[in-house]
C-alpha cells in the first residue's frame, strides 16, 4: 500500500479544514472519515518499515556498518529528516487508540510532515515535487485507497469506534 500516504497527504488536509469550518450534523461525519483515514497509515508504516528493512539488506549485503553505532553516525549527517522519518513512522500508532483517532492537532502535524519536503523547498526557493508526482497511472492506486478507506471505515463503524456512533 505504498498510496496511502500521498492518498493522507491530499485528502486529510480537506477533512481537517472541513471539520474546523462545519459545525453541524454532518461534522460527525466528516470526523469519522478522518477518523477511517487515520487508521489507514498503519499500512503506510508497515509499507515504510518494508522499504527500510530492504534497504537494511542492501546495506548489509554491500558490507556497510549496520550496527547501532553505525546507524546513529549515518543519521547524524541529516538529524531534522531522520527525526522526520521516525516522528511518521511512531505517530500513526497513536490513531490506534480511540481517544486520538480523529484528533486535528494530530492530524495536522501528520499532514506536516508528508508535506515537510514541499514546504521546505517553498521556503528555501529550491525546485520541489509534490507528494505522489511519482505516480504515473493515478486511477489503480486510487481505486485501492478508496477501498482501503470504505473497508476500514466499515470495520470501526461495526466495532462502534466512530464518532457517528457515539
Amino acid at each position: 500500500m505504498e498510496f496511502v500516504d500521498v492518498g493522507y497527504a491530499y485528502l486529510a488536509p480537506i477533512l481537517i479544514l472541513l471539520c474546523l469550518l462545519i459545525k453541524n450534523k454532518k461534522a460527525i461525519y466528516l470526523k469519522s472519515l478522518l477518523e477511517a483515514i487515520n487508521v489507514s497509515l498503519l499500512f503506510f508504516i508497515i509499507s515504510a518499515t518494508r522499504s527500510y528493512y530492504g534497504l537494511y539488506l542492501l546495506a548489509k549485503s554491500f558490507g556497510f556498518n549496520v550496527t547501532p553505532q553505525g546507524l546513529l553516525k549515518f543519521a547524524s549527517t541529516n538529524i531534522p529528516y531522520f527525526a522526520k522519518n521516525i516522528l511518521m513512522l511512531l505517530l500513526p500508532i497513536l490513531f490506534v487508540v480511540k481517544r486520538f483517532s480523529g484528533n486535528l492537532v494530530l492530524s495536522t502535524i501528520m499532514v506536516v510532515f508528508l508535506w515537510y519536503d514541499v514546504l521546505f523547498c517553498l521556503f528555501n526557493s529550491q525546485p520541489f515535487q509534490l507528494v505522489g508526482s511519482n505516480y504515473a497511472p493515478f486511477l489503480i492506486p486510487l481505486l485501492r485507497y478508496s477501498c482501503l478507506i470504505i473497508s476500514i471505515y466499515s470495520f470501526l463503524w461495526l466495532i462502534k469506534r466512530l464518532s457517528v456512533n457515539k
